[in-house]
């Protein structure tokens, strides 16, 4: 049987990161490490990697793990929502309005205004969501399904 660990995101600064997810969708850390390791790299395929991570608790269960990359430096990854590859991630809450109003006041542009989905015979029938964006440029759904 397989279950969902964790979901693991590559961040340009791990504070900012934190900022977000912590302050502004209710994630909780965890704990903290860094690493240059044997076992690290190994793991990941990058023979000089050298990682800062953060491990966040998600406010209804489940977990993020955030790791900032010190080496190897890379640019950025273009996040375009239609490109093969490109991933989201969904949060449910039960405050859709209030969560979009709190990205505005922390200087966060939504991509939409929170709108209600149709979609007959679907949980998502009724759904109120919209989407933003990571500081990285990932999408964050924020849904707030109908009970």
């Amino acid at each position: 049987m397989m279950r969902l660990h964790h979901v693991g995101l590559t961040v340009r600064d791990l504070e900012v990161s934190v900022e977000f997810y912590c302050r502004l969708l209710g994630c909780t850390v965890r704990g903290r490490t860094q690493s240059a390791d044997a076992e690290l790299r190994t793991l990941t395929g990058v023979p000089e990697a050298q990682v800062r991570i953060a491990d966040l608790d998600l406010p209804d269960g489940g977990s993020l793990e955030l790791i900032e990359y010190l080496a190897p430096v890379r640019a950025p990854l273009e996040q375009s929502r239609p490109q093969p590859g490109h991933t989201h991630l969904a949060f449910r809450t039960d405050d859709v309005e209030g969560a979009h109003r709190r990205l505005l006041e922390h200087g966060y542009q939504p991509t939409s205004p929170p709108v209600t989905l149709i979609d007959p015979g679907t949980e998502w029938d009724g759904a109120r969501a919209f989407y933003a964006t990571d500081p990285d440029g990932r999408t964050i759904e924020l849904v707030s399904l109908r009970d």
